[in-house]
């Protein structure tokens, strides 16, 4: 049983589409290309979704070189191993970046961000990661934050690639200009797809100065005739079309709810066996619990192991130093329930209650995906 930060456990509809191969030119997967865009629009509430060949890394690179400029003022926010990816891909689109960075497990207060903003007044824009999977700590409040650097007139680009589908996120709504995010996380498909969520304005917003490959005006204009501009992954395309249409059978609204249902449940197990957890209510992330375990973080893995679960440890500043657990995709009571009573047996503790109806699957996802192995 895989419970890491990505790729996930995907349903096995899912998995058997990504076997098709065929012509990325034919009429048969130029209806894939439009369905595919369609439906992500509707999940994301946006007014376009470049669909883009690669990991989330990619789409987040897409995002940072098509919607910012060269020498452009942005306010980036730090505070895991992927924030600073993130940076990373600021710095090498030639912008002038003022960087505000938190320790590994810390984040950023609705009253700091206002003060940030306050000191930046010449900045036209924001960058930040929406959900933090190297430290289990989010922006939980998207909305709040969001609005606050709108009433400003800045434009707000967001790493949500382990937050989308755990969390309400409205771009068109909330006037979001860019939000990436990947196929293998809260979706539940299979590697290799990349997504660049745009606000009507974001697209107003596209640069064309840009690698070809980084370039969501160009896929946009290829998508307009339902194609890709170089050749996609058409098995992990056909996938995530699945994945796609599952999601819009379970209901986004759903998927967000049964992700917080299973996060607090986790969060409250562990907590009760003296795991000392990253992140409180304010701020823990809905996609991966995070903590120092009572035994050692690579004793507690390896006995996992040993018992066919696979979680993950550390990155960056905190290898070796904590566990991190994964609940993205389609993570559920079962594998909640196998987990918790794993965990109970290794740390010699009782275990007495169950996960809420709320962290169920429906009957037809249920009947999708098997916990185990």
């Amino acid at each position: 049983m895989m419970l890491i930060p990505g790729p996930v456990n995907v349903p096995k509809s899912v998995a058997m589409k990504s076997t098709i191969v065929m012509n990325h030119r034919s009429d048969r997967f130029r209806k894939v290309v439009g369905e595919l865009e369609e439906l992500m629009r509707k999940h994301f509430g946006a007014s376009r979704v470049s669909l883009l060949t690669g990991s989330g890394t990619l789409a987040v690179e897409s995002m940072v070189f098509s919607l910012l400029k060269k020498g452009e003022n942005i306010i980036v926010l730090s505070y895991g191993e992927f924030s600073e990816r993130l940076l990373d891909s600021v710095i090498k689109r030639g912008t002038a970046p003022k960087v505000y960075r938190k320790p590994f497990g810390g984040s950023f207060t609705l009253e700091e961000f206002k003060s940030i903003l306050d000191e930046n007044k010449d900045a036209s824009a924001i960058a930040f990661v929406h959900n933090e999977t190297s430290t289990g700590i989010a922006f939980r409040d998207l909305k709040g934050i969001v609005g606050l650097a709108k009433s400003r007139g800045m434009k707000v680009l967001v790493d949500s690639v382990s937050g989308f589908a755990a969390y309400e996120i409205r771009v068109d709504e909330w006037k979001i200009d860019g939000i990436a995010t990947g196929s293998q996380k809260a979706l539940a498909s299979v590697p290799g797809v990349g997504f660049v969520a745009l606000s009507k304005q974001g697209v107003e917003e596209l640069q064309e100065d840009v690698p070809n490959y980084l370039n969501v005006k160009l896929h946009l204009r290829f998508q307009d005739k339902r194609e890709t501009p170089f050749t996609p992954a058409v098995g992990a395309f056909f996938a995530t079309l699945e994945a796609a249409r599952l999601l819009e059978r379970e209901g986004i609204e759903n998927r967000w709810r049964r992700h917080d249902a299973c996060a607090r449940f986790l969060r409250k197990i562990t907590s009760e066996m003296n795991f000392r957890l990253l992140g409180n209510e304010s701020n823990f992330s809905n996609t991966v619990v995070a903590g120092v375990p009572p035994i050692s973080p690579k004793t507690l893995i390896q006995e996992l192991e040993k018992r066919g679960i696979e979680i993950s440890g550390g990155i960056g500043e905190l290898r070796d130093k904590i566990v991190r657990i994964g609940i993205l995709g389609l993570v559920d009571d079962r594998a909640i329930s196998r987990l918790s009573y794993t965990l109970a047996d290794i740390l010699k503790t009782d275990l007495s209650v169950s996960p809420p109806v709320e962290c169920k699957l429906p009957e037809f996802l249920r009947e999708e995906v098997d916990w185990s192995d």
